[in-house]
């Protein structure tokens, strides 16, 4: 990240520090000639039949927004050792595998022996095998395990009764709770759900105590980045801003605000009174009920077609609708 992008701020009452979030690291200075963990790191899924003395099993665990990490070490059948770290529920469980991938391989590296590493992350293990990774702690255990050529890892399918990665995924799932404490940054999608987050809530308190747009408000009080699938007739039916007598009038287009039959020309009156939109009418609301019709009417994909329908007739037949006195002809019920 350049200099310009380091920076502390504040955005909504919340202080952000650049050095709490993941950073790309520098490329790798290991020339790639001499990059030899392809042989080294299986995917098979089995345990191999040339099992070491020394067997470790490492996992992950997230539980209750509790993220945690774990391994476990097994010589001739007994385990000899148990490592456990509790990190920040902001951490994913992927930085929870490569964490226990990465202690167990620094374990590993003072057993003197032959030692085989096994996890069911596959993306952790496909992070270790690649060249080109920008993650720091995925750095350091590859540097770890370039410098000594007896620790070897692979991949076990999990909960298929492997007694190791049993243990591990058990201890991982305690370690949510009873780990030792941990630190690692947070990654960049913990930064972008905080944003997300805080940007909705400072939306729903400006669309709360707006003074524009509350026919939509009535309609959608509560404010979601999820997409409404409304179509362009549907938004002027929602707000008003379209082909109808009351909105024309406003800008000078239409001489008054009533339809040709005599009554406001309003949506709401075009969709269920209004004689010369017959064809387009939806059952016509109780007092009470206006806001569920609202809702439901554009909710219902069959309703908006006929309210896109209804929009088209109104905006090609303006003159049909346009009423030639600037009074009603009766008083609207």
């Amino acid at each position: 990240m350049s200099d310009r992008g380091r920076k502390v701020c504040d955005y909504e009452g919340i202080h952000f520090d650049h050095e709490s979030y993941e950073q790309p690291s520098p490329p790798s200075t290991i020339h790639p000639a001499l990059f030899s963990l392809e042989d080294r790191i299986t995917h098979g899924g089995q345990v191999p039949s040339n099992r070491t003395p020394t067997e470790v099993y490492t996992d992950g665990s997230k539980i209750n927004d509790q993220t945690g990490s774990a391994f476990c070490v097994i010589a001739n059948e007994a385990i000899t050792k148990t490592w456990k770290a509790k990190l920040s529920p902001a951490n994913t469980v992927f930085q929870a595998e490569m964490l226990a991938l990465k202690a167990a391989i620094e374990w590993a590296n003072t057993a003197n022996e032959d030692v085989n590493i096994w996890s069911d992350s596959e993306s952790s293990l496909q992070a270790l095998k690649s060249f080109n990774v920008k993650s720091k702690i995925t750095q350091e255990a590859q540097m770890t395990l370039l410098e000594n050529a007896r620790i070897r890892l692979g991949w076990v399918k999990a909960h298929t009764g492997i007694k190791g990665n049993e243990i591990a995924d058990t201890l991982a799932k305690e370690a949510t709770t009873d780990g030792i404490p941990a630190s690692l940054p947070f990654p960049k999608s913990f930064l972008k759900k905080q944003l997300l987050q805080l940007s909705l809530s400072r939306w729903q308190a400006e669309w709360d105590n707006g003074e524009t747009g509350r026919s939509v408000y009535s309609i959608i009080p509560k404010i979601s980045n999820k997409q409404l699938h409304w179509s362009r007739e549907c938004i002027q039916f929602a707000t008003g801003h379209g082909p109808f007598p009351s909105y024309l009038k406003r800008f000078g287009l239409h001489s008054t605000d009533y339809c040709g039959c005599g009554e406001i020309g309003n949506p709401l009156h075009y969709a269920t009174r209004c004689p010369l939109t017959l064809s387009y009418h939806h059952k016509e609301p109780s007092p009470q009920f206006i806001v569920h019709w609202w809702k439901s009417a554009l909710s219902r994909k069959l309703s908006r077609r006929n309210i896109d329908n209804l929009i088209t007739f109104l905006a090609t037949n303006e003159d049909l609708i346009k009423s030639q006195n600037t009074t009603p002809s009766h008083t609207p019920a």
